[in-house]
């Protein structure tokens, strides 16, 4: 052969050519050492799929509601996150320790993984179990087994476990929802008695009954009498330019006049006893605290009936234990395998094989290599380990 520096393309399919048996018997022999050793020492192991959508089941009907509202706000981040908030639980309840221990006890896997630890138990069996969201927003669970039943054993049990928890931290969460607003509701309850008990005695105490309604009934009564008492003075005036001012009746009608005057001064300072009408000068105090009682009682009226519903809404849900998983598509027996690829593994062993293989005819082919020191060096002491 030539140099290797003078080598053409052509030399090395030559050289192929040459030792095509040699290629051709290390190809064979190598794709059923290695199929066969992949039948016999790897185990198979089969897949079983299902596939689950988020629940539309929401609990507490009212915060929902505020919740769903607030999804039209322009806030980054806000839309589509109860979803995946809901997909990254079913994430954390597959994976959490407790699940995977309750799978290993259930179908006995620490004798069929030969693992005595249960710590190693847990990682190999957190390997063969694998989750991902699809493009269409759905949630599948994947399951490996040594057997096609198995898989589908293992995927139905974790799929009925996910269910149950999530029905409990529904519970939980409804429990702790509805201790919270039963806290709130008594507080609240309480504040409306004490704003409804407090406004009754100031009713009592000044009068003031109904602010808009009697401040205008008690405006009118006053211009009713201011009207009377101007009346009474056009009318002692023209008495006393027609008659002279000692007439018995200029000095009856002035000592009325001076009677309503009294009259109506009376009322301005200290209002009409016994009567709905008020002091004039303690309007607008009596008003105003009226106005405070009366805002008090109706903010602790709108909490409660917000309160309410909620309040029995999530004594509902506290004992709802109803199925929440929407499952499409339920796991069933797979026909094939899903692992090992044996063909595709005898292949890649048997073109390692033949890289190898080739480089070893290229170094016998080549006279200069063959007679290099530290190529001699290297193929003598590769598989040595003392000096």
């Amino acid at each position: 052969m030539s140099d290797p520096q003078n080598k053409e393309f052509l030399d090395y399919i030559v050289m192929i050519v040459k030792w095509k048996k040699l290629f051709l018997q290390i190809a064979l022999g190598l794709l059923i050492v290695s199929y066969l050793g992949i039948y016999f020492l790897i185990d198979e192991e089969y897949e079983a799929t299902a596939t689950i959508v988020p629940s539309e089941d929401k609990s507490l009907g009212g915060l929902s509601s505020i919740m769903k509202n607030l999804g039209n706000i322009p806030i980054a981040g806000l839309k589509g996150s109860s979803t995946n908030a809901e997909m990254d639980l079913y994430v954390t309840i597959i994976d959490s320790r407790s699940m995977l221990e309750n799978i290993i006890m259930k179908f006995n896997l620490q004798k069929e993984f030969n693992q005595p630890s249960m710590e190693k138990a847990v990682k190999q069996l957190k390997k063969n179990i694998n989750t991902k969201v699809t493009d269409e927003n759905a949630f599948e669970i994947r399951v490996r087994a040594g057997t096609s039943q198995q898989a589908v054993d293992i995927n139905n049990y974790i799929l009925e476990n996910l269910n149950e928890t999530i029905v409990q931290l529904n519970i939980l969460k409804s429990k702790n929802n509805r201790i919270f607003l039963e806290q709130r509701y008594k507080e609240v309850n309480n504040n409306l008695r004490i704003a409804e008990d407090s406004m009754q005695m100031y009713q009592q105490s000044s009068g003031m009954l109904e602010v808009k309604e009697q401040t205008k009934l008690i405006v009118d009564a006053y211009t009713k009498i201011e009207s009377e008492v101007l009346t009474k003075q056009i009318e002692l005036s023209i008495l006393e330019n027609t008659y002279s001012k000692d007439s018995p009746l200029v000095d009856n009608l002035r000592v009325e006049v001076k009677e309503y005057e009294k009259k109506l001064a009376e009322m301005k300072r200290s209002g009409g006893k016994e009567s709905v009408i008020l002091a004039l000068n303690s309007l607008p105090l009596k008003a105003k605290n009226y106005i405070r009682h009366y805002r008090d009682v109706e903010i602790y009226s709108a909490i409660l009936e917000f309160l309410v519903p909620l309040y029995e809404q999530a004594k509902f849900e506290e004992q709802k234990n109803v199925p929440v998983l929407q499952v499409i598509d339920t796991p069933r027996l797979p026909e094939k395998k899903a692992y090992p690829p044996r063909t595709l593994f005898a292949a890649l062993i048997t073109f390692g094989g033949l890289i190898i293989t080739y480089f070893y005819v290229l170094l016998r082919e080549n006279e200069r290599w063959k007679n290099n020191d530290k190529l001699m060096y290297i193929s003598e002491n590769i598989l040595r380990w003392k000096q």
